[in-house]
């Protein structure tokens, strides 16, 4: 497995903003389709390197030619519509019209840039779901227990956490300081559980304690725009839902409306639940565990449909 990275969008006051992309040299005979994942991190924290290298393999074993995971502008200092989703799109459309050439002019490696699929964890997810009303869509979705209805009464009551001791306010607020905003953070949650080290995680880990991250991101209150479920009708892409069943920080039961809803259109939808699994549900999993399972099912789904 090789990595090149690369930039993708350029910022007039700002650092460029990078994907990187995975491929392996091999059958050169006909092109193969893309996977773009996009990282979770309630669109305040995460970056391009939170992919799993054992989902990278499986989806090169798969017979994808590039599997591409691309940074976002983060919020709060930047909306989640005019960053994380904005950037987001920029990055498919990218992923479809460029990348091909570069990456055939670069390794050899012959991309089709009509047969791309879409997937990512939590709020990855909701990107993912959201690129489905880009001019040329995804072929197929993975959703895994990614943020929807978010007008849901859930999202406003306080999450779940593990108890921390989170530093003071005036810690976390120097986050309103990251002007411009960054691309790329440290994940909330290390080896040993979650990780307030840094004022961005502090500072969304009291937010999510308060139920108030939502309203933070969304600054505008206009939800209708950064809603996947808007989105739904028979033409949407075929899309698998993996869930846990004790999510914490996203209700389950928002994966069960949206596969019917989709399911009522006509899309062909799966969904999986995981029986008493919490948000973050395949972290440290190895195959063999019903929670890698989940996921492996998920990316079997997107290639059947390129």
């Amino acid at each position: 497995m090789e990595l090149n990275t690369y930039t993708y969008k350029h910022l007039r006051d700002a650092d460029p903003i990078e994907a990187d992309v995975y491929f392996k040299h091999g059958d050169l005979s006909s092109t193969k389709p893309i996977a773009i994942y996009y990282h979770g991190g309630n669109f305040v924290v995460g970056n391009k390197g939170m992919i799993s290298p054992q989902y990278i393999k499986v989806l090169l074993d798969l017979g994808f030619g590039a599997v591409v995971s691309p940074n976002y502008r983060l919020s709060p200092t930047i909306s989640a519509y005019d960053g994380a989703i904005a950037d987001s799109k920029d990055a498919f459309s990218w992923v479809q019209n460029d990348l091909p050439v570069k990456l055939a002019n670069d390794a050899g490696i012959m991309l089709d840039g009509e047969r791309v699929v879409t997937w990512g964890h939590s709020a990855g997810g909701t990107l993912a779901l959201l690129m489905a009303s880009m001019p040329n869509p995804p072929k197929a979705i993975l959703d895994l227990f990614g943020l929807k209805y978010m007008e849901d009464e859930s999202f406003a009551k306080p999450a779940k956490i593990p108890p921390i001791d989170l530093p003071d306010v005036e810690f976390r607020n120097k986050i309103y300081e990251d002007k411009p905003p960054p691309t790329s953070a440290p994940p909330p949650f290390g080896p040993k559980g979650p990780d307030v080290s840094t004022y961005r995680a502090a500072w969304l880990m009291g937010k999510m304690k308060d139920g108030t991250f939502l309203r933070e991101v969304v600054s505008d209150g206009n939800y209708g725009r950064v809603e996947p479920a808007g989105l739904f009708s028979p033409s949407f892409p075929p899309t698998f839902f993996g869930h846990g069943g004790a999510d914490s920080a996203v209700d389950v039961k928002l994966a069960k409306r949206a596969h019917n809803a989709l399911k009522a259109d006509g899309v062909d939808t799966q969904l999986v639940v995981v029986e008493g699994a919490d948000h973050g549900f395949d972290i440290g999993k190895m195959p063999g565990d019903p929670e890698y399972e989940a996921v492996i099912s998920g990316l079997k789904f997107l290639r059947a449909y390129v």
